[in-house]
């Protein structure tokens, strides 16, 4: 066989088998072949639902297992309002695998939101929202910084048995909130944490004595505090 000859016998078998891969992938790309036959879920979910994964999925999954848009699917389940964040990855023969951290709430913000643990608001279907959230009201790009003063709060009451079921934000920068003994608390704008010692120490001494009969305190005062009593009481 001459030189020229083998050359061309190359490059009819380079053709033959370029021409052979093609004709798989387009055969594997039908969508009847290799069909993914289940999504698997990893995780024990508490509000993310198996019905809201498969319908997050149902659209990227018709090209079967070798063409299915792994990105796609992953994006689509992270805009689920409960899902922090998911990996997915393919397992064969025609299998989904699902991983998903679900968001942590920590407050509802507002009338629909919720805040999650790293103080970013999301907005989920009300009905899957948990009734004993305590309630945040503020504007939302302080929602963090409210978080953050929430859980000073707390180290501050937790002590003395008491927690907040409402914490409020004025436009003006005036800090108020609701305990679960329902006592209003008046903060003001500053000086939060020493206001706040001043009430645990006033509570401690006298004010929990007096719990039925207290509507709010208003800790604003250089030298002591304001008590506004309820009235018929």
């Amino acid at each position: 066989m001459t030189r020229w000859m083998r050359i061309v016998s190359s490059i009819l078998l380079l053709g033959i088998i370029a021409g052979g891969v093609v004709a798989i992938i387009l055969w594997s790309q039908y969508p009847g072949r290799f069909p993914i036959l289940a999504i698997e879920v990893q995780d024990e979910l508490k509000r993310v639902t198996e019905s809201d994964i498969a319908e997050a999925c149902q659209t990227h999954l018709d090209k079967g297992f070798f063409w299915v848009d792994i990105e796609g699917v992953q994006q689509s389940i992270t805009r689920l309002p409960w899902v922090a964040s998911a990996s997915v990855r393919r397992v064969w023969p025609a299998r989904i695998l699902v991983s998903i951290q679900e968001q942590v709430p920590q407050a509802r913000f507002g009338e629909e939101g919720v805040l999650n643990t790293e103080g970013l608001i999301f907005f989920p279907d009300k009905s899957t929202i948990p009734g004993q959230l305590p309630r945040f009201n503020g504007p939302k790009e302080r929602a963090k910084e409210m978080l953050q003063q929430y859980h000073a709060v707390l180290e501050k009451l937790g002590p003395i048995g008491l927690s907040v079921v409402e914490l409020n934000l004025a436009p003006n920068g005036t800090w108020q909130m609701r305990l679960n003994n329902g006592i209003a608390i008046i903060l003001g704008k500053a000086e939060l944490n020493e206001r706040l010692t001043k009430f645990v120490l006033a509570y401690q001494v006298k004010l929990q004595t007096l719990i039925s009969k207290i509507a709010y305190v208003d800790l604003r005062y250089t030298n002591g505090l304001a008590i506004g009593w309820k009235t018929g009481v």
